[in-house]
């Protein structure tokens, strides 16, 4: 692990704050370093390498945080008895990201980062699905899949990413409209994240109908 310095850090948060407001690649790493008061304009690559350093390393610091209140629900849910209860899983993935949003002291730009690197070719460098470092989310996303075994192999990959949008990109439009210490705001995000573990687990386990089942047979015959 990369040693943690003032410089660093507060790169790190200008980058997730630059990344939120104009995508990862509309920012340069001369840019991070001027939001974060760095005199030096190659200061963002002696500390990260390059970009996708930079951006490994914002995903790593928020993951982690993160990870920490989902390993804390996982726990509760294997001592209950409810480990491979998809709500439980869905609700352990959800809910720790609005706690996280609603627990900071300022305006919050995680999830909008999140919202940004979830739809760049950064995400596949990344590695969001394999994370050694935040055993949590690995955790539930493997228990999730496991839930879904009964599904042609396809479909279960597009529930999955199509979960992981819909939880992303809501909560980070969520996140846009929360102001530290309104509890207006607060109350709507929690709305939202309980609305969004029920939409959720409906998406997960839908029906499949005859006309998709078809529709995948047809697919599957074209790439033979």
């Amino acid at each position: 692990m990369a040693k943690r310095t003032p410089a660093r850090e507060l790169m790190i948060a200008a980058a997730e704050r630059l990344f939120a407001e104009h995508g990862i690649d509309g920012v340069s790493l001369r840019e991070v370093a001027a939001e974060a008061g760095q005199r030096n304009n190659s200061a963002a690559q002696y500390h990260f390498g390059n970009k996708e350093g930079l951006v490994r390393a914002v995903f790593e610091h928020r993951i982690a945080e993160i990870d920490d209140r989902r390993r804390q629900m996982v726990a509760e849910l294997d001592a209950a008895g409810r480990g491979t209860d998809l709500r439980g899983l869905v609700e352990a993935a959800v809910h720790p990201l609005v706690e996280f949003v609603l627990a900071q002291p300022e305006k919050s730009w995680a999830l909008r980062f999140l919202a940004q690197l979830v739809v760049s070719p950064e995400l596949h460098k990344v590695d969001l699905l394999d994370l050694s470092y935040a055993p949590g989310i690995r955790t539930v996303v493997e228990r999730v899949i496991e839930s879904l075994r009964h599904l042609p192999s396809w479909l279960r990959e597009q529930r999955l990413r199509q979960a992981t949008f819909l939880i992303v990109h809501s909560l980070a439009d969520g996140e846009r409209g929360v102001r530290a210490g309104d509890e207006a705001s607060a109350a709507r995000l929690r709305l939202l994240g309980n609305h969004l573990v029920d939409t959720t687990v409906a998406l997960l386990t839908a029906e499949v109908s005859e006309t998709t089942r078809a529709a995948l047979a047809a697919a599957e015959s074209q790439t033979v």
